[in-house]
């Protein structure tokens, strides 16, 4: 994407050099040596009506890709149920980046009609393995080759909002009009009306007025305003809001980002944000007092995390720590059951002991056999361990001492 908006392309027709991006890509490489089409998406697609085909299957032709009825029709139920913000880009786009899908990408504009009668073959198979009699089959078949009809375009209603800056009276016919009808609201408006607003909004046109003073309006009612900067950090945020509007509408992507930019970035420095819609829902505390209320309504809030575990890890800890309490507060006996364990083991470590010398006990032969050699011996043994104990103590003593 990156290297594409590095890439720019000249639209002949209205004569901006933009990103390679506002260009639809084309498979005829002998006519678009580069992939793209050389009028940019906004001019190709300004005579485009979605509901009739003489108006886009030709755009579809020079980006030589099949047309399928089926597709551009479950586009159309998709996407053009509300025909007042459907444009000529909005199916056009959407179906040629169908077209790049695996089932698709290998056919091209004079495969259409191969196309059509193989999803015709597939739709026919269907209906017979379903019952459906030869007269419904050549109906439903026919009805697919048509496009969907259009749903009707509504009026606009809009509904002039009052506030106190607002000059516009309650009894003013702003209830319905149509788009881009500037001489409706000029001749509704009073000198006195097209005066004030002059000096809130400045040089605007009157319908565009209507539009900054819905805008505002809106604003308020969802936002806390605060003092004289606040508020006029509000009517910069209405202005930009339209001059990205109009900037889009005009098709100079360029100039609608840097608006749109702008508009963000007023949004922030006003604190226009969610956190500080006075509407929203969960935002109760305005005040020192409706902390007080609601500590009194709700009760103390907890400070520490006392739900139940909701991991095998915590589930783990949470059993030993039920057994360790369990243990010291159940078991009354456990010094009890300790001393006697350690009874038991002294017992059993006296008896081995006692094993082990009725094993080296000496008989009379024994005794009897022992021979002056033997005792000189004994008693050598007798005075290298007392000889050697006596060199344990004096080191013990002597590490001591340094200590």
């Amino acid at each position: 994407m990156a290297a594409e908006e590095k890439i720019k392309k000249f639209c002949p027709k209205c004569k901006k050099t933009m990103s390679i991006k506002d260009f639809y890509m084309s498979n005829n490489k002998e006519k678009y040596p580069d992939g793209y089409l050389n009028q940019c998406k906004k001019c190709l697609t300004s005579q485009v009506d979605n509901w009739d085909a003489s108006t886009f299957t030709w755009i579809l032709q020079e980006a030589d890709v099949p047309y399928i009825t089926e597709e551009w029709n479950s586009l159309l139920k998709s996407y053009g149920k509300d025909r007042s913000k459907v444009t000529g880009m909005t199916i056009i786009g959407r179906y040629l980046g169908k077209m790049k899908l695996k089932q698709y990408r290998d056919f091209r504009w004079k495969d259409s009609e191969f196309l059509q009668d193989l999803n015709d073959k597939k739709t026919k198979e269907q209906m017979i393995r379903q019952g459906f009699d030869a007269a419904e089959i050549a109906q439903t078949i026919s009805d697919t080759h048509q496009l969907s009809e259009a749903p009707a375009m509504p009026e606009l209603q809009v509904t002039v909002p009052q506030s106190y800056s607002n000059p516009l009276a309650a009894g003013s016919s702003y209830d319905t009009f149509q788009q881009d009808d500037d001489d409706l609201f000029d001749d509704d408006l009073t000198d006195e009306e097209k005066r004030m607003l002059r000096l809130k909004w400045g040089k605007y046109t009157p319908e565009e007025w209507v539009r900054l003073e819905q805008l505002y309006q809106k604003m308020t009612d969802d936002y806390a305003i605060e003092g004289a900067g606040h508020e006029d950090t509000l009517l910069l945020v209405c202005k930009t809001s339209l001059k990205a509007n109009q900037l889009l509408d005009m098709g100079d992507i360029d100039g609608a980002t840097k608006a749109t930019k702008m508009y963000n970035d007023l949004m922030k420095s006003g604190h226009f944000t969610a956190d500080q819609n006075k509407k929203k829902e969960d935002e109760v505390l305005n005040s020192i007092s409706e902390l007080t209320v609601m500590c009194e309504k709700e009760g103390f809030i907890p400070r520490f995390y006392i739900d139940k575990p909701n991991d095998r890890v915590d589930a783990v800890i949470q059993d030993l720590k039920d057994y360790t309490y369990s243990v010291m507060t159940e078991e009354l006996n456990l010094g009890n059951l300790i001393e006697s364990a350690v009874r038991q083991m002294s017992i059993e470590e006296a008896k081995e002991e006692d094993e082990d010398i009725d094993d080296e006990e000496l008989t009379m032969e024994d005794i009897q056999n022992i021979t002056d050699q033997d005792h000189e011996q004994f008693f050598d043994m007798v005075e290298e361990e007392a000889g050697s104990d006596e060199d344990i103590i004096t080191k013990f003593l002597e590490e001591e001492g340094g200590e």
